[in-house]
């Protein structure tokens, strides 16, 4: 009797109770192919190469301008882009091209939402900056992103940053959805519920929307009792941020 009664309460109390986040971050603490480097993106050109003394924070040094920064302008429909490449990068063109690729496979709502990406020397935790509609990426960092196939998703992460914070993450009803829930989709998101809940919560959702089967089966069932209030939101917020493709 006792083991029936357990069931039940189980069973009547909400998912957030007994629900646990599924990883550590969105990005790197998984296999999951959330995007892959062979999905289609918007139609793209790079050139340039030139600049000079650029506004490119660094969080490890608190220095706010880069002499001798590179410049490339990328063209996607509708949009110009630059990228700034720090002089210290070793190869700054091919850099400025991986960035590019990489948000080219972004919805179309999400790059246009963006102004300019840095690309800084060394190695750090990637960032971005809503108000000024740009993110930070640094060379170490591509490398091992690439390397573990990982660089899509990290752009994607840090570009929901731009699209959706200033837009959803103080509005009533998504704090609402993450009270309902009562958990978080990872743990970084649970540690960082007011600026990272977003981000870490959008890459899932949308790969579930508009890439169904790509994700392995338990981790969308996981995803959808964990977080079923956030994924309704989501998916109204996402509606529409279809993968691009390239017009031939």
């Amino acid at each position: 009797m006792k083991a029936i009664l357990s069931v039940l309460v189980l069973m009547c109390l909400p998912s957030g109770v007994w629900a646990k986040p599924l990883y550590e971050n969105s990005v790197a603490s998984n296999n999951l192919d959330f995007i892959r480097a062979n999905d289609p993106g918007a139609c793209w050109s790079i050139k340039g190469g030139n600049g000079g003394r650029t506004e490119m924070y660094d969080p490890r040094s608190d220095r706010l301008f880069v002499d001798g920064a590179l410049h490339f302008e990328v063209r996607y429909p509708g949009q110009a882009l630059r990228i700034n490449v720090h002089p210290g990068v070793s190869n700054p063109t091919k850099r400025a091209q991986q960035a590019a690729a990489s948000v080219s496979r972004l919805p179309e709502q999400m790059r246009k939402t963006l102004s300019y990406v840095n690309i800084l020397d060394g190695d750090g935790a990637a960032w971005a900056e809503d108000r000024g509609r740009f993110f930070t990426l640094y060379d170490g960092l591509m490398a091992r992103r690439l390397a573990e196939h990982d660089l899509d998703e990290t752009v994607f992460h840090e570009t929901a940053h731009v699209a959706f914070d200033l837009r959803h993450a103080k509005k009533r009803k998504w704090k609402a959805a993450q009270k309902a829930d009562g958990d978080f989709v990872t743990r970084y998101a649970a540690r960082h519920a007011h600026k990272e809940d977003i981000a870490e919560s959008a890459l899932f959702v949308w790969t579930m929307m508009y890439h169904p089967g790509r994700l392995p089966k338990r981790v969308e069932q996981q995803v959808s009792v964990t977080i079923p209030s956030r994924v309704a939101y989501l998916q109204t917020m996402l509606a529409g941020y279809e993968p691009p493709r390239c017009a031939s």
